[in-house]
């Protein structure tokens, strides 16, 4: 997820700007049939809150990837409506398409946090106090 991101954020900031490229990278990453493979990924791994504690942070990183992910297609999906000519239209609109689904397909599971990463630490006074020489 990390490569398909950094592939993202290339394409998107490359100057001159690349249309090309830009599609390929994107094609690649929310195409209709290409998007089942960052959904089935998260469907996997993120669809549920791991049971064991030390695979929260691993299960956090991912979700983490994924938003950044998704951030970065819709930032591809708007760069490419500034870059393309009057005969691609239908192409973009159906890029639009496929990034929206994918995006409502990954929400719930990057939406998803562990309460337990999330828990402030509250000290007892004892442990507040500061302990002079």
């Amino acid at each position: 997820m990390q490569k398909k991101t950094l592939e993202l954020a290339v394409a998107t900031s490359q100057e001159p700007p690349d249309a090309k490229m830009l599609q390929m990278v994107l094609q690649g990453s929310v195409g209709a049939t290409v998007n089942q493979g960052p959904l089935e990924v998260a469907q996997v791994f993120l669809a549920d809150i791991p049971a064991d504690p030390k695979l929260y942070r691993h299960h956090n990183k991912l979700r983490l990837c994924f938003k950044e992910f998704i951030m970065r297609c819709g930032e591809a999906v708007e760069k490419n409506k500034r870059l393309i000519t009057l005969d691609q239209k239908e192409y973009q609109q159906e890029l639009k398409k496929n990034y929206n689904k994918l995006k409502e397909n990954l929400r719930p599971m990057i939406e998803r946090k562990i309460p337990e990463l999330y828990k402030t630490v509250v000290k007892t006074p004892s442990e507040a106090r500061c302990v002079l020489p």
